[in-house]
């Protein structure tokens, strides 16, 4: 019986060793798979890697994709057109009045955005979409030398998300249109006025990198009284500007104007197309 009982007082610290041993394989286990699938955002790795735009290649002619497009146009269309189109945020952010003097950032982003129309170029194409309500409204095709209606604007209530990943989207495909028509010549220039962040889904991370990696068209975003960290606001490969009142928002869209080349090109007209399309 002794023996036996100093047998088992034996095992114990054996036991003991075995099972401290199997619980610190399993913390390094856990520690490697830890360091393996940690977010790269904990380690400062938020920065988007590094990304060659189409205007750092001087040498690509490749866009727009013309192959296969199926797509024919009949009226003449001068080569070297400068387009703008400039895409408005309508959605409930923009009923908010706190930086804008007890008007709604709606109504003052309204006043800027009809003076940039109306001071873009002779002969220059510039083409108008709002998000609202869910959906994507086209308030003025690529057109030149026409001003902004403002009424259908004004009688709009801010609501909804902020749809900017699907308002880039159709943006830049009629960009891609245009390019069509041009035969890739002119130059393109798409601006984003936007008072909040991205919805969830709505991230516009993926098509701004691919429009500006395949394309000539040069993208500026301004945030109005949108705060930090705006979903647009990518330093290097984005023109991004904040505005805290209807002033900075001028200057940021008349800066729009000064960094592209003025246009005195010949102008055509296409009839205006007010299109609404719903985001499902």
């Amino acid at each position: 019986m002794a023996r036996n009982k100093k047998r088992c007082m034996a095992s114990r610290p054996r036991r003991k060793s075995s099972l401290l041993l199997r619980l610190a394989l399993v913390i390094i286990i856990v520690a490697l798979l830890w360091n393996m699938w940690a977010d790269p955002d904990e380690d400062g790795g938020s920065e988007p890697p590094p990304m060659a735009t189409y205007a750092e290649q001087p040498a690509r002619n490749d866009w727009p994709p013309l192959p296969g497009s199926g797509h024919s146009f009949s009226a003449p269309v001068d080569l070297l057109k400068t387009n703008y189109y400039v895409i408005l945020d309508g959605s409930a952010s923009m009923g908010e009045s706190e930086c804008s003097g007890g008007r709604s950032k709606m109504a003052d982003a309204i006043d800027a955005l009809s003076s940039f129309v109306d001071s873009v170029p002779q002969g220059a194409n510039i083409g108008v979409s709002v998000f609202n309500d869910n959906r994507i409204i086209e308030l003025l095709s690529l057109q030149s030398d026409t001003g902004l209606n403002t009424t259908m604007l004004s009688q709009m209530v801010p609501g909804g998300a902020t749809l900017l990943r699907s308002a880039i989207h159709y943006a830049y495909a009629e960009m891609i249109s245009q390019g069509e028509r041009q035969l890739g010549y002119g130059e393109y220039h798409l601006v984003v006025i936007s008072g909040g962040m991205a919805t969830e889904g709505e991230d516009p991370a993926a098509i701004v990198r691919r429009m500006l990696s395949e394309s000539p068209v040069n993208l500026y975003t301004i945030g109005f009284c949108s705060g930090a960290d705006h979903s647009l606001d990518q330093p290097g490969f984005i023109s991004y500007r904040a505005a805290e009142n209807i002033k900075a928002l001028k200057q940021g869209l008349s800066e729009v104007l000064a960094e592209a080349p003025s246009s005195t090109l010949d102008s055509f007209q296409e009839p205006v197309n007010q299109e609404a399309v719903d985001i499902q």
